[in-house]
């Protein structure tokens, strides 16, 4: 009964820990499933830059020295008031990475949605990822999510 109890323990505090985000607007790598629920699997990629999932014919369009808006969804929240995280909106480009703009985490809910806006840097075409990370600052939760969207710059 002790291992039993220990068991769902653990299991209750890893599902706690793990603050969920996912890439809505340009699509995410892959698919975004469960996107109406909490702790959806999705949402969780841990590994850099793009969460171990592989390239993808780029979907989404945007013109070099252009606007754009992306939309982020934190799907599980892990706010710590002591120190609060962010949100980075990066572009990967050949083998350049310039953060575009942040979205500070102000302690809202599970499934709240970020908007974003930013510009495309002026002289960036062809293929490029659009990387967007959750930045959690909070020492009880893994350090970094990763969303990736690949992106046409014309």
């Amino acid at each position: 009964m002790n291992v039993q109890l220990s068991s769902v323990f653990l299991l209750a505090v890893i599902a706690l820990s793990s603050a969920h985000m996912c890439l809505v607007e340009p699509k995410q790598r892959g698919s975004i499933m469960g996107l109406d629920k909490e702790g959806a699997d999705d949402c969780i990629l841990l590994n850099g830059p793009c969460g171990g999932r592989m390239m993808e014919e780029p979907m989404t369009m945007f013109k070099s020295g252009g606007n754009f808006t992306v939309i982020i969804q934190k799907n599980l929240d892990h706010w710590a008031k002591a120190t609060p995280g962010f949100f980075g909106i990066n572009l990967m480009h050949g083998s350049a990475t310039r953060t575009l703009t942040t979205v500070p985490d102000m302690g809202e809910p599970s499934l709240t949605l970020y908007t974003a806006m930013g510009q495309i840097p002026m002289g960036f075409t062809g293929p490029a990822v659009l990387q967007v990370t959750y930045v959690t600052k909070n020492p009880q939760a893994p350090a970094v999510f990763y969303q990736c969207a690949d992106i046409l710059i014309k």
